[in-house]
């Protein structure tokens, strides 16, 4: 019973050790887990960034596309209406070509011969020129076209234009209105569609001639606006751009129904603006405190762990104090009728016999008179060693009080008992106590109860009486020797 007290605050302290050891894996996993889920959310922010930046790309692209599809709409009603009888006057193709704010335009009939053109150059008139330019080739053959960068068919100055093929008596007639690629609404339309700060926007036709650009530049092609850009752009569709002197993201997106494209790039630092900054570094900050007070609480919890185990020690110590006899280490009185109240309880419910010795030391008064106090406790610790060494493991035993010691033996009639007594009045008979000044053994005398179903009270009382009837009876013996 008292190994089990003992061991008890070493497992219960493994235990909360353990339990201590568990709320830092704990702690682990939860910051483990918000870490994971900080970088997942910061990483699937910037992929909608990116979507979003792509789709920005292409809903501009998409609303040059309808420009210029208004634009060859005009255009065919237009040329339907003033160009598509069988002689077309000057006024009316002038009229025509100034509907559109161009300063270069071609018509062409259905064999792809020049019916005018814009400036007049009357030497052009009657040539076929719609295999020089493929946008005319084909619109003659009855598609609408938006031509690359192409040099105008007369001044030969860099133009973009839009053909569009028309229905007449006269058989299918192509009217084309040519656009400078500077100074035009295209440039304005490039500028108000993407709204990012510090953003590069080009509008390039399939050899990467720009048509326009925000900001405006004079450069020709986006090779010389921006080389690293033009690498990026002839190995990629998008991404990062690589060999940037600052971080830069780009998308390309194809402008519909022409051969053109629409080139964004922007630096990373305003293209993931809303989550830098203090936006990206506050889950972190979150997470820093998240940590700091998981471990405060782990150390509080700890702390409470370690003062609960000392606590355990403490009471498991006071409590065996409170049974234990500090001169001999014997049970105390307490102690031995909790146990002498269990034994015999379990004796009732087997139907065996219970035995009790009450043992008292004689003339040990005269010992602690005559050798002192410490000679006396040391006879009480030499009584306390024969019993551990003649006694059964099962059997019940500790100081009475004074002098006195109690033994219960379970499962022992009275023979068993007075067997008991013999040998612990041997043992104590053969103790050697010359270093105190003591004569050799410790005489002493017992009584005994054996009983069955008999309260430990009664047994108790019983004991004591034999004892006294043992004394008194030894007493008489020797004032009887000492008159003879």
């Amino acid at each position: 019973m008292n190994v089990t007290a003992e061991r008890h605050p070493s497992v219960t302290g493994a235990l909360r050790g353990r339990a201590v050891v568990v709320a830092v894996l704990g702690l682990l996993v939860v910051l483990g887990v918000l870490a994971f889920f900080i970088v997942f959310s910061q990483q699937q922010s910037k992929a909608r960034m990116n979507t979003n930046f792509a789709m920005r790309a292409a809903s501009s692209a998409t609303v040059v596309s309808t420009y210029l599809s208004q634009q060859a709409l005009r255009e065919r009603q237009d040329a339907a209406e003033f160009l598509a009888g069988r002689h077309v006057s000057k006024q009316r193709f002038a009229i025509v070509v100034g509907a559109f704010a161009s300063q270069d335009a071609v018509l062409l009939d259905a064999k792809g011969r020049l019916l005018d053109v814009a400036p007049a150059k009357p030497s052009l008139l009657g040539q076929p020129i719609a295999s020089r330019y493929a946008h005319l080739a084909a619109a003659e053959r009855g598609a609408v076209a938006v031509s690359d960068v192409v040099p105008s068919a007369v001044k030969g100055t860099p133009v973009t234009a839009v053909a569009v093929p028309f229905s007449t008596p006269e058989g299918r007639r192509v009217f084309s209105a040519a656009y400078p690629t500077s100074g035009t609404a295209l440039e304005a339309l490039v500028e108000h569609t993407i709204t990012y700060a510090q953003h590069e926007v080009f509008l390039i036709d399939a050899s990467e001639h720009l048509i326009a650009a925000s900001p405006r530049t004079p450069a020709v092609t986006l090779a010389a606006v921006d080389p690293t850009l033009a690498r990026n752009l002839r190995s990629s569709s998008g991404g990062p751009v690589k060999g940037a002197p600052t971080p830069s993201r780009f998308t390309v997106a194809a402008v519909p129904g022409t051969p053109w494209r629409l080139l964004v790039a922007v630096p990373n630092s305003r293209l993931y603006s809303s989550i830098g900054g203090w936006t990206s570094l506050l889950p972190w900050l979150v997470f820093a405190l998240v940590g700091v007070l998981g471990m405060m609480l782990i150390a509080l919890f700890a702390r409470s762990q370690a003062d609960r185990a000392r606590l355990a020690i403490l009471s498991v110590e006071a409590a065996r104090t409170a049974r234990t006899d500090t001169l001999t280490g014997l049970p105390n009185r307490r102690a031995l009728s909790e146990q002498l109240t269990r034994a015999t309880a379990h004796a009732r419910r087997r139907d065996e016999p219970v035995s009790v010795l009450m043992i008292d030391l004689d003339r040990f008064k005269d010992t602690n008179d005559r050798f002192g106090h410490e000679a006396g406790d040391q006879v009480l610790c030499a009584v306390a060693d024969c019993m551990r060494e003649v006694l059964r493991a099962e059997d019940l035993y500790g100081r009475w009080g004074g002098d006195e010691f109690l033994v219960a033996l379970p499962a022992t009639d009275q023979s068993g008992a007075h067997a008991a007594v013999i040998r612990i009045r041997e043992a104590a008979g053969n103790v050697e106590l010359g270093d105190v000044g003591l004569s050799r053994g410790v005489p002493l005398s017992a009584g005994s109860a054996t009983g069955v179903h008999t309260s430990p009270r009664d047994l108790i009382r019983e004991a004591d009486l034999a004892l006294y009837a043992e004394k008194a009876t030894r007493r008489e013996s020797q004032s009887t020797t000492g008159r003879t």
